[in-house]
């Protein structure tokens, strides 16, 4: 008995010494009883329709998260996620119908184009954020407007329709009765876990938000590395604009708006410091699959639109400071 309530015990403090462990445990007990409650309300919940519908939401929600996510570790904001989305999955939609100066496109060189413009997008961000004291969230957010300015003018305040096959099939094709656009959510998960995790670039944005002076001194490139995680938030950002436009059917000039708020809520939620340093892949997921849950949820609930902003509202702030107390414990310990 005294070994059992040792081990326990073990465990316990493991997790409560390591913020990243207690973080995940927060947000596991909070799936899990949220899940509880609706599943109580209405049994629909977790049937496995259901759950493939939330994972299908999940998709945009998570890659604009991880793409808000990169530079946030990195001690920066990038309000221009949704704007780039917006954009990625317009130049995608253009160039495979209508095509450029009368010539159409293959699919996979329409997506490299409009994966590259958002790179551009993502460079032109780090470069004044690097090289200027403007602030990254004023800088970003001005990069949002006058994407969004591009959007409308290039697709003339008009949605685009049409869409051929491939984009029907990213949109609501399976493998092995799982999404396609859940795979590639996945896909784009672990590769960026193992980025951020076992490759010196992504140590060198973890230094870089954990304290951008001792990264500095210790030799690290901090001015190319704030500039590349801005080029890879802007290429995941069009990853997710491709694929909200795959399952929208068409490409919306309105497409991701506000999305960035709940990419922010993602985030807090799974763990990664707003001041930045701290973070992981696994966290991020979690929260993006607790946020589809809440909207789902809600939905199943008959709670009015309204009302759900007020519930996102108040889950952000409990979610902030629930990473506040934990990182305060963490640094008592």
């Amino acid at each position: 008995m005294n070994k059992k309530k040792e081990s326990k015990n073990n465990i316990f403090n493991a997790i409560v010494r390591n913020p990243n462990s207690m973080g995940l445990f927060g947000i596991i007990c909070m799936i899990i009883t949220f899940a509880v409650v609706v599943q109580l309300s209405n049994s629909v919940f977790l049937s496995r329709e259901n759950m493939f519908n939330i994972l299908k939401q999940v998709v945009t929600y998570g890659l604009l998260a991880i793409a808000m996510a990169v530079p946030l570790i990195n001690g920066n904001f990038d309000m221009s996620i949704s704007a780039s989305a917006a954009l990625s999955g317009m130049i995608a939609a253009i160039l495979t119908t209508a095509g450029f100066a009368g010539i159409k496109m293959g699919f996979a060189l329409a997506v490299f184009l409009s994966v590259c413009v958002c790179a551009l997008v993502g460079l032109i961000n780090g470069l004044i954020v690097t090289y200027t004291r403007i602030s990254p969230f004023i800088v970003t957010l001005g990069t949002q407007t006058a994407v969004k300015g591009i959007v409308y003018i290039i697709c003339k305040n008009k949605a685009v329709g049409g869409l051929g096959e491939t984009f029907t099939f990213l949109g609501f094709g399976s493998v092995a009765g799982v999404p396609v656009s859940v795979l590639i959510l996945l896909a784009v998960f672990v590769i960026m876990g193992i980025v951020l995790r076992k490759t010196t670039f992504g140590r060198k944005i973890y230094a870089n938000g954990g304290n951008y002076t001792a990264a500095y001194y210790s030799g690290i490139d901090v001015k190319r590395t704030r500039v590349l995680a801005y080029v890879v938030s802007g290429m995941i950002s069009a990853i997710a604009g491709i694929l909200l436009t795959a399952r929208s059917g068409s490409a919306q000039p309105t497409a991701a708006e506000g999305y960035e708020a709940t990419a922010i809520s993602i985030c807090a939620m799974g763990g990664v410091a707003m001041h930045g340093g701290d973070g992981s892949v696994t966290g991020i997921l979690l929260g993006a699959i607790m946020m589809g849950m809440i909207s789902n949820g809600m939905n199943l609930m008959r709670i009015g639109s309204n009302w759900q902003y007020v519930v996102r509202g108040v889950i952000l702030i409990v979610a902030v400071f629930y990473s506040q107390v934990i990182g305060d414990k963490a640094a008592k310990k």
